[in-house]
């Protein structure tokens, strides 16, 4: 890292930290925290709703602003995850499938600190991984092209056994569902419509803000109402949840070689453009189950389903952060809404963004870093309140979280059909959960669907013109691998397990 590097990163630095600078980062992680908290806001929201109100602010404090945002949100979405069973954001849907078993099991405190400390972790090994990528983020970036993208789309899909809870068929069918729902809307070939029935609502596709919010916040809401509990745990008022916000903390000294494989993930998957910040989790989540002995456990309440995903999410932050401002790609929604404000304030990702303005982007990477910091030092020192909060009674909660989604689904477009939407895929969520449906599928399903169609056909025309040859590049090669041993290695352990029960047996 030459000289020039260093004296940007020192004062991007020196600004984040300086007075009144830093009230910027803590009043935007305040914000982030509260959106995100709430089923139907998130921080992608929350940095479009402030596009108007900064364009006349310094750039700085735009960044401050923006870095806050950006990293303020994750925490608190697994804490809805962990406690209610409600992801704040689509990030954090993996989190639910062990975090809130564990709330159910009287260790909501334990699952919170351990989110905490992957988060805040998570966070800072991306921001790492991020200043040392600087001198090289272009390089790499352009590095990537449609074949890459495929295999990876390909990676995330063949993890949906992973997600599947205890039927692999309902799984791969919920996740065909999900591929299905994705070919709604305009071939990417010939931009036809296709199977919109004649409705323009339909013409973009399914919309994935109500189609989530439908599947988790309103199934969530209908399933609370027909449980006849009094309580979100089912236990009286006053009762004292158990677990220690400590004792999840030091679940990373349990398993630091997961932390640190978790976190590389969620930093690869975050620096690739238009993969989206919720493969991440999900494949991070899958190599903890599949990398464990007793993988059983994973859905039942263990703490390394919480672990895994929540370094993912966060780490995935810094390396979304690599093709946006080298190349002007968002790696996400929330940097996508980052690109508009850097193009409202004139600021050009690329060339000039890492030259001459190269001290911006140390400030918009300390803003994230103490965004991430902040928010779960913020989160566990209200863990025991938080934790509490799994006492509400149904009856006052409910239509709460009613009205927060239905406005959140109204002001994400500004379209009321949104809310009806919303409302079949919360039928649908709740008829899958009583079922015994795994969700998490469909979600993978819709979420891959559309960047499998599209990368497939680009590669497919590349081929056909002699432009690349698949088969000849080493990335693809070796994400081919990772699927092969994916795919296979619980067959072989299946088999072995067998093999070896039937040899005791014998004896």
């Amino acid at each position: 890292m030459d000289g020039s590097v260093i004296a940007a990163a020192l004062e991007g630095f020196s600004l984040v930290f300086s007075w009144p600078w830093i009230l910027y980062p803590v009043a935007g992680t305040l914000l982030a925290m509260v959106f995100s908290a709430s089923p139907g806001l998130n921080s992608s929201s929350l940095m479009a709703l402030a596009l108007p109100v900064t364009f006349a602010w310094d750039p700085v404090a735009m960044m401050l602003l923006y870095g806050a945002f950006v990293g303020g949100a994750t925490f608190m979405g697994s804490v809805t995850a962990i406690l209610f069973n409600i992801p704040g954001k689509t990030q954090n849907a993996v989190t639910l499938l062990d975090g809130f078993p564990l709330t159910q099991q009287g260790q909501a405190r334990t699952a919170i600190g351990c989110a905490a400390a992957a988060s805040a972790l998570g966070s800072t090994f991306g921001v790492a991984v991020l200043i040392l990528l600087i001198p090289v983020m272009r390089a790499a970036a352009l590095a990537l092209g449609p074949a890459e993208v495929l295999v990876l789309t390909l990676w995330g899909l063949s993890l949906l056994a992973a997600v599947s809870g205890n039927s692999l068929v309902k799984g791969l069918a919920a996740g065909g569902l999900g591929l299905g729902l994705s070919l709604v809307g305009h071939d990417p070939r010939t931009a036809e419509p296709r199977f919109t029935f004649g409705l323009d609502y339909l013409a973009d596709g399914v919309s994935l803000v109500p189609a989530f919010l439908g599947l988790f916040a309103l199934a969530e809401v209908l399933d609370l109402a027909a449980s006849g509990r009094r309580t979100l745990s089912g236990q009286p008022r006053g009762v004292a949840l158990g677990g220690s916000a400590i004792a999840g903390m030091r679940s990373l000294l349990r398993y630091p070689g997961l932390f640190l494989r978790s976190a590389s993930i969620g930093t690869v998957i975050g620096a690739i453009p238009g993969i989206g910040s919720s493969v991440a989790g999900f494949i991070a989540y899958g190599h903890a189950r599949q990398s464990a002995r007793n993988r059983d456990r994973f859905g039942q309440g263990d703490i390394r389903g919480v672990l895994a995903p929540e370094a993912a999410n966060d780490a995935k932050d810094g390396g979304a952060l690599v093709p946006t401002l080298a190349l002007g790609i968002p790696g996400g929604t929330g940097t996508a809404v980052l690109l508009g404000a850097l193009s409202v304030h004139g600021l050009t990702p690329g060339r000039e963004l890492m030259t001459t303005q190269l001290p911006l982007v140390f400030v918009l990477i300390g803003s994230l870093f103490l965004s991430n910091w902040l928010t779960s030092l913020f989160g566990l020192a209200l863990v025991r309140p938080m934790a509490r909060l799994s006492q509400l009674r149904t009856d006052r909660l409910v239509p709460v979280i009613l009205v927060l989604a239905v406005l959140g689904c109204i002001q994400y477009r500004g379209l009321f059909t949104d809310v009806f939407v919303a409302a079949g895929f919360g039928m649908l969520g709740f008829a899958m959960k009583r079922l015994d449906w795994p969700r998490v599928p469909l979600v993978i399903g819709l979420t891959l669907g559309p960047l499998l169609e599209t990368n497939l056909h680009l590669v497919m025309q590349l081929q056909a013109l002699d432009r690349i040859d698949f088969w000849s590049r080493p990335v693809v090669l070796g994400v081919l691998a990772l699927i092969a041993v994916n795919l296979l290695l619980p067959l072989g352990l299946g088999s072995f397990r067998r093999l070896r029960a039937r040899w005791k047996a014998t004896r």
